[in-house]
């Protein structure tokens, strides 16, 4: 998958004005620009917030249908699958991107997770709506991390840090006062964002569900359970969703053959590849390529 800087420099230019050390970057969104997510869902390996400021967007999110309007929070995380059905022509939003890398810092990381993850699975979409205060305070904060990437300050890093941290964790709080009469547990939280940072550094090679309650120090059946009641998804779907994903931005990213992506993404045999990526997109590998070297073809 394309991490934050490589897709700055091929595709977010026209739209990014900086970025801020590979790790973030905040864009003005409109129409046009947000069609482009339903590209970048198979190949972009980043967190990203878009706070709702004008019009109003549609979205499918997981087979939901989700409307959004002024004052809601649209998130997205790797593996999410996200595809944006309808927006209106004055929708307008401001989106801040985070790199999957900037989790550097484990408390950093979490707190990344809770505030782009947690909201997704316990309210079972991507939808997070505030009251104007909030809307307004989380709106301020964008548009001062917007300003700060562009200025040649000293202490310029300090001060993103720091604006990022309180983005994330006004974000935690507006959640934890909306789900407080929710019955997930802590505990659980924490299993599940432990699980989820784990897969990302892992599903390539690890495609099994006991590495990763082996790597927990739980039983499958327990992590299975969490997953389950968390996400609403089994431990293999989300491994599965991963790879295919990866898989995709392989096929279409490089000239890396169908048994050499295979062998990458440790299947046993191209056979087997073919199969699961037929269960999982619809389509073979070869004909998804195919169809990629006909449009720019027709293109050029």
């Amino acid at each position: 998958m394309y991490n934050l800087l490589e897709y700055y420099n091929r595709h977010g230019k026209k739209h990014m004005h900086e970025m801020w050390n590979g790790k973030m970057a905040c864009a003005f969104t409109d129409k046009e620009r947000t069609f482009t997510t339903n590209e970048l869902t198979d190949s972009l390996n980043c967190y990203t917030f878009t706070l709702i400021t004008r019009g109003e967007l549609s979205l499918v999110s997981s087979d939901t249908e989700l409307s959004f309007c002024p004052n809601d929070i649209f998130t997205y995380y790797p593996g999410s699958a996200i595809y944006v059905s309808n927006v209106s022509d004055d929708y307008q939003g401001i989106c801040l991107l985070v790199d999957e890398q900037m989790a550097h810092d484990a408390q950093a990381f979490r707190n990344l997770l809770r505030a782009s993850m947690i909201p997704l699975s316990q309210f079972g979409n991507s939808k997070l709506s505030l009251n104007s205060d909030d809307a307004n305070r989380v709106r301020s904060v964008l548009m001062l991390i917007s300003e700060y990437i562009t200025r040649p300050l000293s202490l310029k890093n300090d001060i993103l840090e720091m604006l990022y941290s309180v983005f994330i964790n006004d974000l935690i709080s507006i959640q934890a006062f909306q789900k407080a009469r929710l019955s997930i547990s802590r505990q659980i939280e924490e299993i599940f964002i432990s699980f989820y940072a784990l897969l990302q550094k892992n599903y390539i090679n690890h495609h099994n569900i006991g590495f990763y309650a082996d790597h927990l120090n739980i039983t499958t059946t327990y992590l299975s359970r969490v997953v389950k009641a968390v996400s609403g998804r089994t431990v293999m779907e989300c491994i599965n969703e991963m790879l295919a994903i990866e898989a995709t931005w392989l096929i279409k990213s490089t000239n890396l053959t169908v048994a050499q992506i295979a062998d990458r993404l440790h299947f046993s045999t191209s056979a087997a590849f073919d199969k699961f990526y037929m269960r999982m997109r619809g389509s073979t590998p070869l004909a998804v390529r195919t169809a990629i070297e006909r449009k720019e073809k027709e293109y050029h």
